[in-house]
């Protein structure tokens, strides 16, 4: 056994060692739970939980599903064409006018 572990300790029998490990689990556990109460108002800041609107050039006012075509199709576009472009317009197309 290390003996300065041994003097700080005073470990003699089974019952103190005991103690010990769960003095150490308990610290671990309240390290954790401040770690997570920090964490936990990061996550509360107003700033981070605001979306941001996008506006396109020609005035209009992109929601989530717009986002996302937009990015599909500038993903698949950059693959075929592999330069560099900047989206300008979305248009929605509907159902009845695609099967036309």
């Amino acid at each position: 056994m290390i003996p300065a572990l041994n003097s700080v300790w005073q470990v003699t029998d089974f019952g103190d060692a005991v103690i010990l490990s769960l003095l150490c689990v308990g610290m671990v556990f309240l390290i954790l739970a401040i770690i997570t109460l920090i964490l936990m108002g990061i996550n509360k800041i107003k700033a981070l939980d605001e979306k941001e609107t996008i506006t396109l050039q020609d005035g209009t006012v992109a929601d989530e599903d717009m986002i996302a075509a937009m990015l599909v199709a500038s993903v698949d576009y950059r693959k075929s064409c592999k330069e560099d472009f900047k989206i300008a317009s979305v248009k929605l197309i509907e159902q009845e006018k695609k099967g036309k």
